[in-house]
């Protein structure tokens, strides 16, 4: 019997192990590969997180485009209200205190965690739960949150981290991105 007992709990655990969720370290130096959709076509795009401390900068690199960067206020990654949605310049482009751009603002992220829902440059998302389709990377599930706008045409994937909810995945947006490592 204590054999038995002993072979189910084993069974339990490497199961609760196999099927647990990745949640990859965000630090500065982090590089993440990801591709770019703009009007049907794939580019492959590549972000570093240069400094998570302010000013918050996020470094980008698209093949056949250039480099660049995003730089945001620390009152922006702690309570920013929109994503940057235009299409950058080279060289650095400085956010508003409202706008972040790769990840949502901690307060909204908190409110994603408190209520299943948030609103972001004016659209109200509520939490997909659970997820029929969730994030992977490598064939390794993401941590991740799927949120969904209430008229369903705009998700997102959102890291579970509260200090840097970065954005994994967006679709139904001008230019959508899919995270496809991180490292």
């Amino acid at each position: 019997m204590k054999r038995i007992f002993l072979s189910l709990v084993c069974l339990y655990l490497s199961i609760s192990s196999f099927a647990q969720k990745v949640l990859p370290e965000l630090k500065d130096g982090t590089k993440i590969g990801a591709s770019a959709f703009v009007q049907g076509q794939e580019h492959p795009l590549s972000f570093t997180i240069k400094s998570m401390k302010g000013p918050v900068t996020l470094a980008w690199s698209v093949e056949g485009y250039g480099d660049g960067e995003f730089v945001m206020s620390e009152k922006s990654l702690a309570s920013g209200t929109s994503i940057y949605s235009s299409q950058p310049g080279l060289g650095a482009t400085k956010l508003s205190d409202t706008e972040t751009y790769g990840v949502i603002s901690k307060a909204a992220y908190k409110s994603l965690v408190d209520t299943k829902a948030l609103t972001y440059s004016g659209i109200k998302f509520k939490a997909k739960t659970p997820d029929p389709n969730p994030m992977k990377i490598g064939g390794k599930e993401m941590d991740a949150t799927r949120i969904t706008s209430e008229d369903g045409k705009v998700e997102l994937w959102i890291l579970n981290n509260p200090d840097f909810p970065f954005i994994l995945q967006t679709a139904g947006m001008p230019i959508d991105i899919v995270v496809t490592e991180i490292k």
